[in-house]
């Protein structure tokens, strides 16, 4: 049988050869051959774990880099103040995001694991260099065997990989979970006092989160003790068990999502708040579990709830309640909220989803972003505008792209939604201290050059972003003219005549 050969390179020096098509067929049956058929996969599978092994070289070769930039004269070097260093994993993580299409967390994780293998980790860079591990599996061992200290390393690394290797030569890949729990008893075996010292320095990384996801969800993920997580584990349980045993309509999983919701429901000190008919000092779990309404948020806080409705709606798109995170909801529920919550308190923000539309030369020409300014670009934003940075808006400075010329404004950097965006602290000082080079889009498009002359776009994914989809053909003909001067160029600031700057 023939095959169709092709080649392409993959990380540092290695060739990779895709074989098609990829049935294996004898020309003497119509029945595929499984040996041939398994045996591809598995070469296939060892030219994936050795090209990972040079993806993590690459990525330690690139702090290397890095860190002897850091000690020269330049961008980040020693010549700058300590504050404008920049840390070499952290610009080497930046470099691998646009390289190789990775997210912040997974190009940090690789540049860990990376260094881990290449300078601590003896035994592992052997197993890596010879394709037996998996590039996920290496990262996920690496980088929690970063955490292990140097005293006991080499023992805990010993006992781990020999177990690693006995799982895989029994055709058992370990999960991250089993991993965790392996490197834990060995850690245990090796010295008890660290493993109680991690278990105290894990309780400080405890954490909530919150992410945007279909048709008007959002998903919640908590780091918790698990002594912590096991008691809100069994309110939520014996809350689901009771509303089901009450005939309250909903699977499990929804009652238990409802009982969680209720949390939210805010009890003040004093006179009992009724929810619906339920005075929250005397709830029972079961179906006199409260829902948590505008209103009874606005009560936790003793300020009116701020809503943001983006106008849409005269443009052919629907009108949306929007929240910075990029979760929203439709107006029916805010109607619904204002019928039946008579203690609602709420102050209404309503936006305008054409881009410039709170520009005016006067303030285009001051540094201060004025608040409403500063939610207008993080409602188009939604998270950090650098590259694979998911950071939410909330958490990032507002940045000009352009610099704001202080000593002469007129000449560059207005304070103008074009040119402002969400970087967070990290990234922010990237820009500022780094070699690459940043410049804005008409709606808020971010186009970066890195120092190897690759060049970068990432578009704003907020809600005030996505109500501007189906209208862009007009938004940007309005855009165009009022900031383009007749000879094409950007006006500096929009309205006034264009001061052509020195190169």
């Amino acid at each position: 049988m023939s095959y169709v050969r092709s080649s392409w390179k993959v990380g540092v020096g290695v060739t990779t050869t895709m074989r098609g098509p990829l049935s294996v067929v004898p020309e003497s049956s119509g029945a595929p051959d499984m040996t041939a058929v398994s045996e591809l996969a598995r070469s296939a599978t060892s030219a994936q774990n050795l090209a990972a092994a040079r993806r993590l070289e690459a990525a330690h070769l690139l702090v290397l880099h890095m860190a002897r930039a850091a000690e020269q004269s330049g961008p980040g070097g020693s010549g700058r103040s300590g504050r404008a260093r920049l840390d070499p994993r952290s610009r080497a993580r930046d470099h691998l995001v646009a390289a190789c299409q990775l997210t912040c967390w997974h190009a940090g994780r690789l540049v860990t694991a990376g260094v881990q293998i290449h300078t601590r980790l003896p035994r592992m860079l052997s197993m890596v260099g010879d394709g037996l591990l998996p590039e996920q599996l290496a990262v996920d061992i690496a980088c929690r065997l970063a955490e292990v200290p140097d005293s006991i390393v080499a023992a805990v690394e010993d006992e781990v990989m020999a177990r690693v290797r006995a799982d895989l030569e029994g055709g058992d890949r370990p999960s991250r979970t089993a991993l965790d729990s392996m490197i834990d008893q060995a850690v245990e075996r090796a010295d008890p006092q660290v493993a109680q010292d991690e278990v105290e320095a894990a309780a400080k990384t405890r954490t909530v989160r919150f992410r945007p996801a279909r048709s008007g969800m959002v998903s919640m993920w908590a780091t918790l003790p698990a002594a912590d997580a096991e008691m809100l584990r069994r309110r939520i349980e014996e809350g689901a068990a009771a509303a089901s045993a009450d005939g309250v309509e909903g699977t499990m999983d929804q009652l238990r999502a409802d009982v969680l919701a209720s949390l939210a429901a805010y009890a003040p000190a004093g006179e009992p708040e009724v929810v619906d008919g339920v005075e929250l000092g005397e709830v029972r779990v079961g179906s006199d579990v409260p829902r948590p309404t505008v209103g009874n948020a606005a009560a936790a806080t003793g300020q009116p709830i701020r809503i943001t409705v983006i106008a849409a709606a005269a443009r052919g798109r629907p009108d949306r309640v929007e929240f910075v995170s990029g979760a929203g909801a439709g107006v029916d529920w805010l109607r619904r909220q204002l019928l039946e919550d008579h203690d609602a308190r709420v102050r209404f923000q309503l936006i305008d989803p054409v881009p410039g539309a709170m520009d005016s030369p006067g303030r285009a020409l001051r540094y201060a972003i004025s608040p409403a300014l500063a939610e207008r670009i993080r409602l188009r934003d939604g998270t950090c505008r650098h590259p694979g940075c998911s950071v939410d808006a909330r958490d990032c400075d507002i940045d000009h792209v352009i610099a704001f010329d202080h000593a002469a404004p007129e000449l560059g950097g207005p304070t103008l939604e074009w040119n402002l965006v969400c970087l967070c602290r990290k990234h922010h000082r990237e820009k500022t201290f780094g070699g690459g080079r940043y410049r804005p889009g008409l709606l808020g498009e971010l186009i970066i050059t890195t120092e190897t002359g690759h060049q970068h776009r990432t578009m704003p994914t907020g809600p005030l972003a996505r109500a501007r989809d189906g209208i862009r053909d007009e938004v940007v003909r309005a855009m165009a003219d009022r900031l383009l001067s007749p000879d094409g160029y950007i006006t500096n600031p929009p309205g006034t005549d264009r001061v052509d700057c020195p190169a």
